[in-house]
Formats: structure tokens, sequence, C-alpha cells
């Protein structure tokens, strides 16, 4: 686990979803299949660089996957803050033989396995990325930002996917299970900010998750704050 402690100062961490997908729109699950933005997912992107666009980023980050690029290029292009770094621990997570179905059509063509994902979401999906896998890969990102924090990068933006989203998460508390999820809609978007000063008397440390302008599905509650604090 990312020793959050050692980050000496202030930092903001943004973690925004890709846009609307050509997947997203037919309702197939994507994982590592590449698809681009539809016309509305362009349109969040530039919604959402808008609502960054005072938040002093100074470097973004981008999973390699084409969704995620192009979404990441829009901001990149609105905020004026040079190209984005394609970062594979940023990529979405591998969802195995359900790649590229509808659920009506996992649901014909692989009925246990769908029960079974029921159970343990995609633990239980074959040649789905396995938990430890994804921890590892959302570990290895926390050390990466990490570096950057360290080299003056303390505002920074990483375009992403909602399955490793739900890790880079999970990772900050040290869960190690699917459940519960975090809901991320498209380009919505999810802080996670450092105020630590360590050159006092009685160092103090402070860590906070905070949900953005997140769109609820059709019946899910409203969102709110996840808090992390140690001191």
């Amino acid at each position: 686990m990312t020793d959050f402690r050692s980050l000496d100062g202030r930092g903001n961490f943004y973690f925004l979803r890709h846009g609307e997908s050509e997947g997203n729109s037919a309702g197939v699950i994507q994982g590592r299949e590449d698809h681009r933005l539809v016309p509305r997912g362009r349109e969040q992107a530039v919604e959402a660089a808008g609502w960054l666009a005072e938040r002093k980023i100074q470097r973004i980050l981008s999973s390699p996957l084409a969704r995620a690029r192009e979404t990441a290029d829009i901001v990149a292009a609105e905020l004026g803050c040079g190209e984005a770094t394609a970062l594979a621990e940023l990529t979405e997570l591998d969802t195995g033989v359900f790649t590229g179905l509808s659920i009506p059509e996992i649901q014909e063509r692989h009925p246990e396995h769908w029960r079974s994902f029921r159970a343990r979401s995609w633990e239980g999906v074959p040649e789905a990325e396995s938990i430890a896998s994804l921890a590892g890969r959302a570990e290895a990102l926390w050390a990466a930002l990490a570096g950057e924090f360290g080299q003056g990068n303390r505002n920074i933006l990483c375009v992403t996917h909602s399955g490793i989203l739900q890790w880079i998460v999970k990772v900050t508390f040290g869960h190690r299970d699917w459940m519960p999820l975090v809901p991320m809609g498209n380009c919505g978007i999810s802080h996670f900010s450092v105020d630590n000063h360590l050159a006092t008397g009685e160092p103090r440390y402070y860590f906070e998750w905070t949900r953005l302008n997140y769109q609820p599905f059709p019946g899910s509650g409203r969102d709110g704050h996840l808090f992390l604090e140690r001191s």
C-alpha cells in the first residue's frame, strides 16, 4: 500500500472516466476493446475540461485505449497544458469472455458465468483480470503518481476507465474485494487530495476522496464523499 504520509505538502489527483464511447452507446462490455467516443462523449470531455479549467492541472496521464486517449486529448487541448502521456497502468481491466458482448448476449451464451459474475463480480468470469493483478496495477500507479508529486507536479489528471478506477480508489483504503462498488458515470471526476504538513513539531496528515459531477444511473442514490483521515 502506498504510504501517503510520505507526501509532504498539498496535492490534487483527479481521475476522469472517459466520455461516452461507441461501446457504451451499443451497450456492450468493452474491456480492452478499442472504441472511439461518440459525439456526446466529446461534448462530455469539453464539459469536464470546463470544470478542470480552474484546477491548475500540470500533468495529464491517460490510458492508451482510444476512448480514454481521445478524452484526454480533448481536455488537454481545452486546458492548453500540453499533450497527455499514455500510461499502461491506467488501461481498463480485461473483461475476459464477456468482452464485446451485451448483457442479454452474456445471459444467453454464458449463463453459468453470468451467475458467477453476479456473486463474485469479475473474479467469477473466465479470463478476466484478477483482483491481485488489478490491485497491483493500482499500487504501481500510485507509486508513479507519488514520483510525479515528488517532482513538483501537484495537480495531476488521470484519464481512465471505471473498472481500474474502482481499484485506484480501493487500494487507498487497503481494500481487496470488488464490493462495495463506487458508481462512475462517463466523464465523472474523482478527486483525491493530500494536505500533509511534515516539517512541524507534530506532523499532520490528511487525505480525502471526493466524487464530483456524478450523474447517477436511474434508481441509484445521490453521490457523496469518501474520507480517509489519519493522524
